[in-house]
């Protein structure tokens, strides 16, 4: 698991916290609870907790971290190294992710019957300071669904603990907090829902142009190699005659899955019409896209597909194009040069890729002219 700091802010203010009343607390807490409620994703809502927790509480180190995400984020506002990789290793345990050079064995977390209709996170460990966790520092459980928890950690510079007030307010931003990424999620879940094809759950394709208009920006821009793939299902439509559409269906999820499963993960797959697929390679030039194209072919080549009205065995042919090219201005012509070599590929008998290989400037000229005339 890795971990993601958090770019330290501005904390000086007008008051010390010692000098601040309940009143005013409450105040600096109720702004605070606004802007993460404003807030629109994950990133911008860590940001604000991190800007403006301190104002309420004091708040030297601030952590947080989810069961099901890859990274935890820390916060100091004195950029302690050694404070922020106590806490990290604190949380790591807690949530069960043990850092690979730990032989510790990960904290057991269960869940507690509700008091006072919440839920409670415990260990059947107590944490100790010799975990990360000192003694005047507070957490608060983030029960994010059913199924994931979190952790949000706030500590304090000096030997003073949290008041029970103060402990009181950090609970109250955790129970925000944890709202927040609850919608969030929901959102985000809704959001894919709609952008994805129900069936193969890859990308629509207008999400799929939407990224293919982006990495030819950038392309075109920065002249950064980029390529796009055309994939058709050879003999797709005797597929669905001989064993029918149940069994077309099938075969046209499988194909997607392994797909999705050969690409990288910053590669865009979506699914065009029909048997064919697309799928976008970022930062990729001619040599290697024709290696991975190789290995889809191979894949799909060797897969057997079992349905229950029978099985069967297919092949891909694919069309390759890159860019920068001479011939690529706009979505449409990266689209018809790959279309085009996909084509190629049915025409050399399937079951292979061909490559757009870009003309010089002066043949692409003078065949345009000879067209014209």
């Amino acid at each position: 698991m890795a971990s993601e700091e958090l770019s330290p802010v501005d904390l000086q203010q007008s008051q010390d916290h010692d000098t601040l009343t309940p009143i005013q607390q409450l105040e600096a807490l109720h702004q605070l609870l606004s802007e993460l409620a404003a807030c629109s994703d994950e990133n911008e809502i860590i940001k604000t907790l991190a800007k403006g927790l301190p104002r309420a509480i004091s708040s030297d180190v601030i952590g947080i971290a989810r069961s099901s995400h890859e990274h935890v984020r820390i916060w100091s506002n004195d950029r302690s190294r050694e404070q922020e990789a106590r806490l990290r290793r604190y949380l790591l345990r807690r949530l069960g992710h043990l850092p690979a050079d730990s032989t510790r064995r990960p904290i057991p977390l269960r869940l507690v019957p509700p008091r006072h209709d919440s839920h409670a996170l415990i260990s059947t460990v107590q944490p100790s300071e010799r975990d990360g966790r000192p003694r005047n520092g507070h957490e608060t459980p983030l029960m994010i669904s059913e199924e994931e928890k979190g952790l949000l950690v706030v500590q304090q510079n000096g030997e003073e603990p949290y008041t029970a007030w103060e402990r009181q307010l950090i609970d109250t931003v955790g129970t925000v907090l944890t709202l927040c990424l609850k919608n969030l999620d929901a959102c985000r879940r809704t959001q894919d829902i709609t952008r994805r094809d129900p069936l193969t759950e890859v990308f629509r394709t207008q999400v799929f142009e939407g990224a293919l208009t982006r990495e030819l920006r950038v392309g075109l821009r920065y002249k950064v190699p980029a390529c796009l793939l055309l994939l058709g299902l050879d003999y797709f439509d005797v597929v669905n005659d001989r064993l029918g559409q149940s069994a077309g269906n099938h075969v046209l999820k499988a194909a997607a899955d392994l797909i999705r499963t050969t690409v990288r993960d910053l590669d865009i797959v979506g699914r065009c019409d029909g048997d064919k697929f697309a799928v976008v390679l970022p930062h990729t030039d001619r040599r290697r896209a024709r290696v991975l194209a190789e290995r889809l072919r191979e894949c799909i080549e060797r897969h057997l597909f079992v349905h229950d009205t029978g099985q069967v065995r297919t092949t891909v042919s694919i069309g390759l194009a890159a860019i920068p090219d001479i011939a690529v201005a706009s979505t449409l012509d990266w689209m018809t040069i790959a279309s085009a070599a996909l084509k190629e590929a049915k025409a050399q008998g399937r079951n292979c890729v061909a490559v757009h290989i870009p003309r010089p400037p002066a043949v692409a000229c003078a065949m345009a002219l000879s067209l014209a005339a």
